[in-house]
This record gives C-alpha cells, sequence and structure tokens, in this order.
C-alpha cells in the first residue's frame, strides 16, 4: 500500500458504517441523492480498479495536505472500493430518501384549514434550502 499512516486492518465495521452514514448525509445535505445513486450504480462494477487507480494517482498528493488528510484518504479510498460498501452507501440514501418521503405524505395529510392558512400567511416562511437545482436554466 502507498499509505504510509494507514494500515487496512485498523478499520473496524463501526468505522466503516460511521464513513458510509456521513457520506450519506453529506450527499443528501446538498439534494444529490438521487445522482448519487445513479452514478455510484453505474460505477459499481469498476469500483476495485478504481480504488487502485485512486492509490496511484491521489495517494501521492494527499501527504501534502498533512497526515489527518493522507489517513482520512486512504480511509475513504479503502472504504469505497469495496463493492459491498458502495451497496450499502446507495441502501442508505434510498432509506433517507424513503424518510423523506413519508414525511412529505405526513405533511400533507396534516393540510391546514383555512383559519390555520390564514395565520400562516402573516407568519414569515421559512427561507427555501439552495442545493444544485437553484443553478440549473430550466
Amino acid at each position: 500500500m502507498c499509505g504510509l499512516f494507514f494500515d487496512e486492518t485498523e478499520m473496524t465495521e463501526e468505522e466503516v458504517d460511521e464513513i458510509i452514514d456521513k457520506a450519506a448525509e453529506k450527499i443528501n445535505k446538498y439534494g444529490m441523492d438521487t445522482v448519487a445513486i445513479l452514478a455510484l450504480e453505474s460505477v459499481k462494477p469498476l469500483a476495485y480498479m478504481g480504488g487502485e487507480m485512486s492509490r496511484m494517482m491521489i495517494s501521492p498528493f494527499l501527504a501534502a495536505f498533512g497526515p489527518d488528510t493522507d489517513k482520512l484518504g486512504e480511509k475513504l479510498i479503502y472504504v469505497f472500493e469495496d463493492r459491498r460498501n458502495l451497496e450499502k452507501l446507495i441502501e442508505r440514501l434510498e432509506e433517507i430518501e424513503r424518510n423523506k418521503d413519508r414525511k412529505k405524505a405526513e405533511k400533507k395529510e396534516e393540510e391546514p384549514t383555512e383559519e390555520d392558512s390564514e395565520e400562516n400567511d402573516r407568519q414569515e416562511k421559512p427561507k427555501k434550502r439552495k442545493d444544485w437545482r437553484d443553478w440549473l436554466p430550466f
């Protein structure tokens, strides 16, 4: 292995799951769930080759940003070069999407009455979250 600070045997299942959860949360934060699922499904067969190419092309430059970045980069490469972990990430993203849909359905069931809607009109509406769709021209 190219990394100076990382040994694959150091990774436990809990650490792998934590990295997958953090990645899913970050993808969800930017509203890229659907796009990420499509991309991950597309590159899943090439995951191992991508990991090896990352070790060859990216790992040497990570050390320039410090040992912590080098170690994190090696961990990310190790985690996401395994197809099973990519499948876990996809499942986690789909679970987040299902939860969003369930919350929207619950919100729709609790439609406000006319009196409630008048009160809501008086209150300030929350600002819309910006994401990648705001940059599209259509």
